[in-house]
Parts: structure tokens; sequence; C-alpha cells
């Protein structure tokens, strides 16, 4: 999405119905301050000069007039509160303002009133006008300074998820204004949490939404509703925003109180369980009082499928798996015939839990009476929705079995696979290669990959995974051989760049990664961020293994100047000051962002194992890089940080076992010999 400030066009029907739905009449909104009584003629006297008469006649019969006209159209206005305004009463409401504003320029009223009518019809420029007008004749005009939020609101893209800074600064100032004038406005407060929330003021943000949970439910919810894509303007709503946003700045304990003050007013509100056990997964408290909430709502409706999963995930964190497995398999018996879709969600948190607590043959077993549920065995499948199901199950299994270390029975599951898919498809042949490169088997890995190719020669994604392990295994030309015939000399080539500069990488040639990320920023569309996004953070990792680690650090903050919450850069830039010990509280705080962003990411759970390893804090250090090594067994820079934090500890048998592990899946020259060196061998 372009970051420019965007010229007035028509807005999405979202936008524009919200409009319509959200704005009220001037008459209706203002508090008393914004509206003034009608002018009354003065008394005359015997001493007020005759001559004085008319004219004062005539511009109190122009006020009149103009508070009539004023009048006039808010009741042609009425119906915006309804929803039963026609375009026509629009168009009658606009012209009576207007006639007020001509016959009384000073009439703040009809200006912010009119600022709302071209706010509907979606003429930017004039509803800004009229809306600075009001302002200026009268500074407290509530409705001029709503409008005016509102507006520079929808020019921000706080909608889109991409703000406009300068769009987004004025529409912070004119919700101020709002607070002003108005104290007590929900609204004002609730959007300006979001504002903060977007520009990485989270202090800030906390406040305005500790305030709104004070207030009572509003009436002007729906223009709020539709730019945060549902969210409402009720104080539950208010706590739990409240709580996403305190969880999302690491204060868990004070996120779970305003969760539980969510659902104490909706407690049934899926949402609000679902970020409960959220809180859980980032480490939150873990009070008994909340255990026994969460067991409450269970008892009372079994079939609740959000608290069964959150209080599973509650009792499983606190070492007590049996209880979690009981939870679920009480609710998965309590399940509805028809509940096909609730007992899978069921069935899928039992084999999490399992996986969680080592249990992997348990696990496995859940995901077999998966498919004989299905009734799906050895021969292929017809139905393309099975064939989809049947591919993500056994990959779930293949998963378990590689993290149980049972390598045969992993590659088994690719072979069950690849029996149940047409010979068309080719998704067991890629599958089964990306396990052999990621277990460091990468010979087996070339051999397989090219006897697919051999059966689909044009399948794009097995000549990427051959160029890919050739890079791995030193054959880098022979990789580039087989990508650059793919080069069409245009926009085309995005991916292709970035997938070389990736590939470069892996094969220890930074300056060539540089060259071919810089390629692939080039060819970014101006309209995808999220592609000159994606360049740079690849651009980033290429300077860094190039040894241009000063350019990899500006580029990796050009990117949070433009996205300040991107988890990948804030991960990145953490973990390279970690790597060069510079600023490691700092590094500390960007990883902790990223993980509370993506909690089961293992790099970035590696990421924060290895800062808190290189601050001295061995047991956080462990923690998480186990929980790493967990859900990425295959990572060489996972166990080679693991062997280094059990040497630390003194625990050489550990160190050694994971350093070697290490080693048979490091792919780059310059790792191997480093662990080597760890492990006391000759180069």
């Amino acid at each position: 999405m372009n970051l420019s400030l965007r010229p007035a066009r028509p807005l999405r029907a979202g936008l524009a119905a919200c409009a319509l739905a959200a704005v009220c009449s001037a008459a209706q909104a203002q508090p008393a301050r914004d509206s003034a009584p009608a002018a009354r003629p003065a008394p005359q006297t015997q001493t007020q000069p005759a001559a004085a008469q008319p004219q004062q006649t005539s511009t109190l019969s122009r006020r009149a007039q103009a508070y009539a006209k004023l009048l006039e159209g808010q009741r042609y206005f009425e119906g915006v509160r309804s929803g039963t305004l026609t375009l026509d009463g629009l168009k009658r409401a606009q012209a009576a303002f207007q006639q007020a504003a001509e016959l009384e320029p000073t009439l703040s009223e009809a200006r912010a009133a009119l600022a709302e009518t071209y706010l509907i019809t979606n003429d930017l420029k004039q509803s800004e006008a009229e809306g600075l007008a009001a302002v200026r004749a009268n500074n407290d005009s509530y409705g001029a300074h709503r409008t005016l939020a509102r507006l520079y609101t929808l020019q921000s893209g706080l909608a889109d998820k991409s703000v406009n800074r300068e769009a987004a600064d004025k529409a912070v100032g004119e919700w101020r204004e709002v607070i002003r004038v108005h104290p007590n406005d929900a609204e004002a407060y609730a959007l300006l949490a979001e504002f903060y929330v977007a520009t990485g003021r989270e202090k800030e943000a906390v406040e305005a939404l500790r305030k709104w949970a004070t207030l009572p439910a509003s009436m002007e919810g729906r223009f709020y509703q539709v730019v945060t894509q549902g969210r409402e303007l009720s104080p539950d709503a208010a706590n739990a925003r409240l709580g996403e946003v305190l969880l999302g700045a690491g204060q868990t304990a004070e996120a779970v109180a305003a969760i539980r003050r969510a659902m104490a007013i909706e407690p049934d509100n899926p949402r609000y369980i679902q970020l409960l056990g959220e809180a859980f997964e980032a480490g939150g408290s873990a009070d008994p009082s909340v255990i026994e909430e969460l067991k409450r709502l269970v008892a009372q409706n079994p079939s609740n499928i959000g608290a069964a999963q959150t209080l599973a995930r509650a009792q499983a964190r606190t070492g007590k798996v049996d209880d979690a497995v009981a939870t679920l398999k009480g609710s998965i018996g309590a399940v509805k015939p028809g509940g096909d879709v609730e007992k899978l969600q069921l069935q899928l948190a039992l084999a999490k839990v399992y996986e969680d607590a080592s249990r992997f043959d348990e696990a496995v077993g859940v995901y077999e009476d998966l498919l004989t549920s299905r009734n799906i065995k050895d021969s292929p499948l017809a139905n393309d929705r099975e064939r989809r199901f049947a591919v993500s199950v056994l990959l779930e299994i293949a998963g378990l079995r590689q993290q149980a270390g049972q390598t045969e029975q992993a590659l088994a599951a690719f072979d069950r696979m690849r029996a149940l898919l047409p010979d068309t498809d080719p998704t067991a042949d890629i599958q089964k290669v990306e396990f052999l490169r990621s277990n460091g088997k990468r010979n087996e890995a070339l051999q397989g990959v090219r006897a697919a190719r051999q059966r689909f020669p044009e399948d794009a994604r097995l000549l990427r995974l051959e160029a890919q392990t050739l890079a791995e295994l030193g054959r880098t030309d022979e990789a580039l051989a087989l990508l650059r015939p793919r080069l069409k000399g245009d926009a085309s080539d995005f991916e292709e760049y970035l997938f070389i500069s990736s590939m470069l990488m892996s094969a220890g040639r930074g300056t060539e990664a540089v060259e071919a990320a810089r390629k692939a920023l080039s060819l970014a569309s101006a309209a995808d961020p999220a592609q000159a996004t994606n360049a740079l953070l690849m651009l980033s990792s290429a300077q860094e293994r190039a040894g241009d680690t000063k350019g990899a650090e500006e580029t990796l903050r050009q990117v949070l100047a433009k996205d300040a919450n991107n988890p990948t850069a804030l991960n990145n830039l953490g973990y390279f000051l970690t790597e060069h010990d510079q600023n490691l509280e700092e590094a500390r705080d960007m990883i902790e962002r990223a993980v509370r962003a993506e909690p089961q990411n293992p790099s970035f759970l590696d990421s924060l194992g290895w800062v808190y390893y290189k601050l001295g804090k061995l047991k956080e250090a462990e923690r998480y890089l186990s929980d790493a090594a967990r859900r990425n067994p295959t990572s060489a820079t996972i166990q080679e940080h693991l062997g280094d934090l059990f040497k630390k500890l003194g625990q050489q048998e550990k160190a050694q076992a994971s350093w070697r592990k290490a080693l048979s899946l490091a792919a780059e020259a310059a790792d191997t010999a480093r662990i080597k060196a760890k492990l006391g061998e000759t180069k």
C-alpha cells in the first residue's frame, strides 16, 4: 500500500458506508458549547440613532434566516442517525447548510455541518476547508473537530494498516481537540490508541485505552468499527484491546487482568478467551483463579472449544499435562453431531499438548486417528480436499517423527503421501527432498530432486530446490546456471533475484548476494510495499554476510522507520546487535517484541535465547533455546547455540552432542570449521 498521502478519490465501499452511518447531525451530537441560542433583536431605546435601526434589523434578520436554514438542514440530515438518509435528503441538507453559512459566515454550526456532508460525499478537500472554517469561527466546535479527525483518519491509511505519518499526526491532533472539547469521548480515546499503537507509542496507547475502558458504551461506534475492521466501541472491547496492547508490551500480568475484566462483561466472547490463551502462550500469569474461572466456563458449556483449548494450554503450562488431555478429551466427547470443525480443532489442540510435552507417539496417534476417521488408507485419493487434508496430516506426522529422532519413520510418511497423490503431483517428492536437506543429507536430496525433475521438468519449485541443494554442496556456479535462463529482464524477475540472493548467501558469496538483493529492490512494485520490505530484509542479511555490518544495520533501521513493529526486522536487528555485542538491552527489547508477535517462531525464540546467553542470564537462555530446538530440530544455528550454552553450564556431554548435531546440519564451510574447532576436531 502506498504510504504517501492519497488525493481525494472514491472511498472503499466499507468506509463510504461507515461515513454515512457513523456521522450524525451537529445539532444532535454537539455539546452545548458548540451551539449558541438564536440572537434576539435588542429592544430599541429613545437614544438609539434612527439611522442604525434598518442596518441592525437587516443584520438580525440575516442571522435569524441563517439559523432557520441551519434547522432546516438538520431536519433533512436527521436520517443519518437511523441510516435512512437519502441522496435527495443529503443534497437538501447540504444546500440549506450552505445558505446558512452564506447568510452568516461566522456561524460555526453551519460550517461544521457542511464539513460532515462533504465527508459523506467523499469531497475530502471541501470537507477539510469547511471544517477548518468552523474551527476558525469557534475553536470549541466539537462537530468540526470530530469531522476533521475522521477525515484525517481516513486519509491516514489506518484502516489499511499502512499509516501515512503526516495524515496520522493531523488525525491525532484533532482527536486530542475532540477530547479537549468533550473529555469523555470514547471514540476519540479509542482511535488515539490505535494511532499510538500503529506508530509504536505503546505507553501513550495504554494510557488512552485505560481512559476509554472507564467510559460507558458509545452510540457512535460505526466509524470506529469499520476503521478497525470490526472492533466495538464498548467497555469490554476497551479492556480487551488494553489487554492486547499490554500483552504486546510484555506486561502480561496486567494484560491478563484487563482481559478478565472484558470476560466479566462478555464471558462467552471467543476473542476474549483467545486473548487469554495468548497471554498464557506468552508466559503470562498462571494464577489459579484464572484456571478455576476457565474450568467454570468449560463445565457450564463443554462445547465452548475456545475455553477448553485455553484451559488445556493453561494446565499444560503449569505442568498438568494429563489434566489438559482430560479437558480436551472431555470437550471432544461433548461435540454435538455435525460439529466436525469444532472436533477437529480440539483434536489438533490435543496433538499439540502431546507434542509440547514430547509425548510424540501419542501425538502421532491423534493424527493417525484423524486419517482413520476419514477412511484414508494407502490408495490414491480422488477428492482434492481429502488429498490436502492427508498431506497436512502426514507432514505433521513426519515432523513429529523427526523431533523424536525417528528419521526412517519420518521418510516413510513421505512415501505414504506419494501413494495417496496422483502421479501428476510432485508434493511428496518436494517434501521428502526438503526433509533430507534439513537433516544434512544433501547428496541424497540432490539425487531425489533430480529424479523428481525428470518426471516434472517444468516445475519451478523443483528447479529451485535443485539449485539450493547444489549451492549447499558448494556447487554454486552449477546452481546459477540453472537459474539465470529464467530471468526475463522485467519486473517479473523480482522473486528470482530474491531467491538468487538467498542462495548466494547460503553459499557464502555475500558480495554477489548484495548485488542480487539490490536488483530485487530496484524491481519492487510501488503498489506493494511488502515487496520493498522483503527486498530490504534480504539486502540487510546479504550485507552482513558480505562484511558490511554498518550497511546491514542501516538497512534494518530503514525497514523499522517505515514499520516500527515489523517482527522480522525487529528480530534481525536484535540478533545483529547481539552477534556484535552491541546494545544488548536494546537487542533484547527488540527480540522480545518480535517473539510477542510470533511466539512460536523458532528463529525468534533462538534469538531471544542467544541474547539472554550474552547477557549472562543462562536460565532464561536455556528456556528459549530449548524451545527453539524443539520447534526446529534441524537448525544448525540453534544446535550450536545450545552447545555453547551447555558448555557455559558445565554440561560437556550435552555440549558435544549439540555441536555434533550442528555439524551434521551445517552447510557453509565457515560454519563447519567453527563447529569442528569447538569439538576439537581438525579442519
